[in-house]
């Protein structure tokens, strides 16, 4: 029978926070704005962008974030023409990957990133051919709404109880529980293990090698744990 993993993408399998710090604040003193609390930014991370970034904006302002959310993206792409700044892979996600694709996994990504920085992370990673789909918010409703999950299912023939859904922020464990996947929340991300658990994952993993035990096992397609 398949088998079906979708992992997020910042947060799981890279450490996008400084990028995504660095661009939001840029964005916000292009426009001219006050810069916002990278602390708040951080724990923002997952959100789709323009809510991220209405959140961060001071109460009494009232500009649209889709004007924030342009010159977000255009810093963005100046990085990409630079060449220059990727966020950090985590280290020992080559060796899952490739572990879970010698296992016979379905693999995909449902990530409220936009695809235009996520397939340039993808390929300079070199790790775009190990899956099967790949989701953006672009073209789905964002996490944790179930669309891209259930649309996987669907387009990959996989019953939800043989399809996981990896991911460090409560939106990654809701989207899965609504689409009736088994969830793992991962707390090297930016949701912290409380929160993880509070969303109700079916199992929680403080390390790779732990989530790479879990998944060697096949017993997170049976009864609820945390590992």
């Amino acid at each position: 029978m398949k088998k079906l993993i979708l992992f997020d993408y910042d947060g799981t399998l890279v450490d996008s926070a400084d990028i995504i710090v660095e661009g939001t604040i840029e964005a916000f003193v292009r426009c001219g704005l006050p810069k916002p609390d990278p602390t708040k930014v951080r724990a923002g991370i997952g959100h789709k962008l323009v809510t991220a970034l209405k959140n961060y904006l001071p109460n009494d302002l009232t500009i649209d974030p889709n004007v924030i959310a342009a010159e977000y993206r255009k810093w963005y792409q100046e990085k990409d023409e630079e060449g220059i700044d990727f966020e950090p892979i985590f280290k020992g996600v080559h060796s899952l990957l490739e572990f879970l694709k010698s296992e016979g996994w379905l693999l995909g990504i449902a990530t409220n990133k936009s695809s235009r920085g996520l397939f340039r992370g993808l390929k300079h990673h070199k790790i775009e051919y190990f899956f099967d789909l790949i989701m953006t918010s672009d073209d789905f409703p964002a996490k944790p709404k179930p669309d891209m999950a259930l649309y996987a299912q669907r387009k990959l023939s996989v019953d939800s109880n043989r399809s996981i859904m990896i991911g460090d922020t409560v939106h990654d464990i809701v989207m899965g529980k609504l689409a009736k996947c088994k969830t793992i929340g991962v707390t090297w991300g930016y949701n912290g293990r409380e929160s993880l658990i509070d969303a109700d994952a079916d199992f929680i993993a403080d390390e790779l090698d732990q989530l790479l035990s879990l998944l060697k096992t096949e017993k997170i397609l049976g009864e609820k744990n945390a590992i």
